[in-house]
Parts: structure tokens; C-alpha cells; sequence
């Protein structure tokens, strides 16, 4: 979200400032580390999933498209009024027997669905 650097302190170093959003959750963070030290970044991979159903628990059934398995680990969000908004959509979507695709996020062996959409076939 936000980098900022400062001069360098008495022992030679700048540090860098850096401001982030959690993506999974919306939380924010702060670390301060030395420029001339490097810093990881995790890396996103994006998945796309067709809706079969979702159960009482919330758990979503999935078609991998890529593999033609099934899944059924991945739970609807409900951390933000956005990700209940998205899962009421999904839900919706589903009663009405249309044909509902999401897209989940995931990193650092965390999952989460960011956004549906419905196609026609």
C-alpha cells in the first residue's frame, strides 16, 4: 500500500517503511526493515472453479475444470461486509441453478474466493 524510505542512522543503514493490507482478511500491517536486506513477497496464484453446490456448513462442492475432480474444502468468505455480500450473490446464484464461476486467491497456503461470476455455456 505504501513504502517510504528513511535516511540513514548511525549505523549506515536506511530503513524502509512499508504499509500493507492483508488480502485475506483486510487487516493492516506495518514493518520496518533495512534497504539493504532483502524481503520476501508472497507469491498469488488464481484458480477458476465452477459451483456445483454449496451445503449447510457453508463448504462450497467445486469442479476443477482443469482436472475434472471435485472439491469440497473450501468454505464461503464471511470476514468483511464484502466477502457476505459475495457469498449471498453465490448463494443466490446456485438456488437459481445458474451456472456460477469463482475465482479464489491463494498464498502462503491460504485460500480464499475473491469474486464469482456467472457464464453462460
Amino acid at each position: 500500500m505504501e513504502i517510504s524510505t528513511s535516511k540513514t542512522g548511525k549505523h549506515g543503514h536506511a530503513k524502509a517503511n512499508i504499509t500493507g493490507i492483508d488480502i485475506f482478511n483486510g487487516r493492516k500491517y506495518e514493518d520496518c526493515v533495512p534497504t539493504s536486506h532483502n524481503c520476501e513477497e508472497p507469491i498469488l496464484k488464481r484458480l477458476e472453479y465452477q459451483v456445483l453446490s454449496i451445503n449447510a456448513d457453508d463448504y462450497v462442492s467445486l469442479y476443477v475444470t482443469d482436472t475434472g475432480e471435485m472439491r469440497e474444502d473450501l468454505k464461503l468468505p464471511d470476514d468483511t461486509d464484502a466477502d457476505k455480500e459475495l457469498s449471498e450473490r453465490i448463494r443466490d446464484g446456485v438456488e437459481e441453478g445458474k451456472n456460477i464461476y469463482i475465482t479464489v486467491l491463494s498464498s502462503m497456503n491460504i485460500e480464499k474466493i475473491i469474486e464469482m461470476q456467472e457464464k453462460n455455456n
